[in-house]
């Protein structure tokens, strides 16, 4: 999860280094239980293919991208440029762009993968699909491919509930707390249903779970998953800051989760879980 969004540049906290490693970290950690980058069946060996990443940020899905592509144009977007590469490497540029602001026209019907990852929840439910909707259609009629990961508050079983119960108050927390900031607690539950309704041909779905701290068979990357999550916990704190009067959600409410969830991480684990889903344009 990314952080949230505010006023000016579309987010809430600044990009400071610590950030900039989390999103790093959360990429590596993703990509890991994919298995591969991209999971659309590209003509991978077609040279000069169209890639946009959307909600680039510094451009790492992109830089990854390359090493797997011949010769391609790829094309990162993001809100603010404040993290892009100062030197971008070949064949690459990047765009400020809001996924809530039309694309520009050229783009239309020009790109072979679209690919978007843990953006839409910045979003109500109707705004963030008709945004889905404006990315589809940059995608060429036919042949062109839309790749979308996200992640879902409240994920968890009733038995997971039980074993993780902090993991849980923080879901629960959150989940309350994002639609005062008109954001979508649970948008890797929707996307595959959205692109269906839009009409995508071959549409398909992975969903991954990623066990944090303890319940992780690979130590480094339950330590991986632990930091992140611990991080992503002391964001939604200062977020918090930021909310409304009247929502009876206060900073402090993280205080004691921040607290109990490192030891729960520590001793029993707790899980991720994150949606991607493909389909081509018809």
């Amino acid at each position: 999860m990314t952080v949230l969004p505010d006023s000016e540049n579309g987010y809430l906290l600044n990009y400071e280094d610590q950030e900039k490693r989390r999103m790093n970290m959360q990429h590596d950690l993703i990509k890991t239980y994919m298995g591969k980058l991209i999971l659309a069946p590209l003509p991978f060996d077609t040279p000069n293919l169209r890639v946009l990443d959307s909600g680039t940020f510094n451009g790492l899905w992109l830089e990854d991208a390359s090493t797997l592509l011949k010769s391609p144009t790829l094309i990162g977007a993001d809100v603010s440029p404040t993290a892009f590469p100062a030197n971008p490497p070949p064949n690459t540029e990047f765009h400020v762009q809001s996924i809530s602001d039309p694309w520009p026209t050229e783009w239309r019907d020009s790109f072979d993968l679209v690919h978007q990852k843990l953006v839409i929840a910045c979003l109500p439910p109707d705004e963030g699909r008709q945004a889905l909707y404006r990315l589809i259609e940059l995608a060429k009629p036919g042949t062109g491919w839309v790749q979308f990961t996200e992640g879902s508050l409240e994920h968890l079983t009733p038995e997971q509930r039980k074993q993780y119960p902090v993991l849980a108050r923080f879901q629960t927390l959150v989940a309350e707390m994002l639609p005062h900031f008109r954001w979508n607690p649970r948008p890797g539950k929707l996307v595959r249903q959205w692109l269906e309704e839009y009409g995508l041909e071959e549409v398909q779905e992975k969903v991954m779970e990623i066990p944090i701290g303890a319940g992780n068979k690979d130590p480094k990357l339950g330590e991986m998953a632990k930091q992140n999550m611990l991080e992503v916990v002391s964001n939604f704190r200062t977020a918090a800051t930021r909310l409304p009067d009247g929502t009876g959600i206060k900073a402090e409410d993280f205080d004691p989760i921040l607290r109990d969830i490192k030891v729960e991480f520590e001793t029993v684990g707790g899980i991720l879980r994150f949606n991607t889903v493909w389909g081509r344009r018809p």
